[in-house]
């Protein structure tokens, strides 16, 4: 928190709320099911010097929870983001532990690297690009491939948010949050004006990424056309055969021809 009360240039103090929801267990890191998904796909072609780009990350769990999939290898990971915060948090993580791990501050609608990764990870990424920059950004992503490089993203599989039940849904995004901060003791972390002003726009900003979710058949669709090759799509969290439960998850990786 004391970092991204520093560092944090969203549109919103987003980088504050954040570590305040992982403490209050809101939100946590890959989930047991998609990690061990990803982990299946993601482990083997894992080696020392792989580049990888993790290409958006509020935090360090995502680096460290693919970290953990590495095994013994030494592969070389990049994190990027638009926003300076999380990358202090994650130079600091890295060099505690020695984990070979550059920063890059850019945004993903302007980043311009080619023929440079074999694997690109974007967990969650395209909930936070508009949606008329994701096919832009998928383009960016795949020129960024090295030949076989392979393309691996998560995203949220849950039905889309309407705008007539916008203030309906943040209003008890809301309160859900509050009360799990408070069960968490975290009511007087923050002055109270300036809380209760972060958690309005955490809710109402959340509630604008569901109205403008990405869907898995818009970035098969986009992955396709930038002439990538879909190799794998999974669903996490499935509740029963024929229905998502709110955090269900798809993965989906494509692979760029050699």
């Amino acid at each position: 928190m004391a970092i991204a009360r520093e560092l944090c240039t969203c549109d919103y103090s987003y980088h504050i709320l954040w570590p305040l929801f992982r403490a209050a267990g809101i939100r946590g890191a890959l989930r047991a099911n998609e990690n061990e998904l990803l982990s299946r796909f993601i482990a083997p072609i894992i080696s020392d010097g792989t580049r990888i780009l993790i290409a958006g990350s509020a935090d360090t769990a995502t680096l460290c929870t693919i970290g953990r999939m590495c095994g013994t290898h030494r592969p070389q990971f990049t994190v990027l983001d638009r926003c300076p915060a999380p990358l202090k948090l994650i130079q600091e993580f890295a060099a505690e532990r020695n984990i070979p791990c550059r920063t890059l501050h850019a945004d993903l609608t302007s980043y311009a690297d080619d023929g440079c990764w074999d694997i690109v990870l974007a967990h969650y990424t395209f909930h936070f690009v508009p949606p008329e920059e994701r096919f832009n950004v998928l383009e960016r992503l795949t020129r960024s491939l090295a030949p076989g490089g392979k393309l691996v993203c998560v995203n949220k599989a849950v039905p889309q948010i309407s705008a007539e039940t916008a203030s309906t849904s943040t209003a008890a995004w809301l309160e859900k949050s509050w009360q799990k901060l408070q069960a968490a003791g975290l009511e007087s972390v923050l002055p109270a004006p300036f809380y209760d002003q972060l958690l309005r726009q955490g809710a109402e900003a959340a509630v604008r990424r569901r109205i403008a979710i990405s869907s898995a058949a818009e970035l098969t669709d986009g992955m396709q056309r930038c002439g990538l090759t879909l190799i794998e799509e999974d669903v996490a969290a499935r509740a029963s055969a024929d229905r998502l439960v709110a955090d269900s998850s798809i993965i989906l990786a494509a692979s760029r021809p050699s």
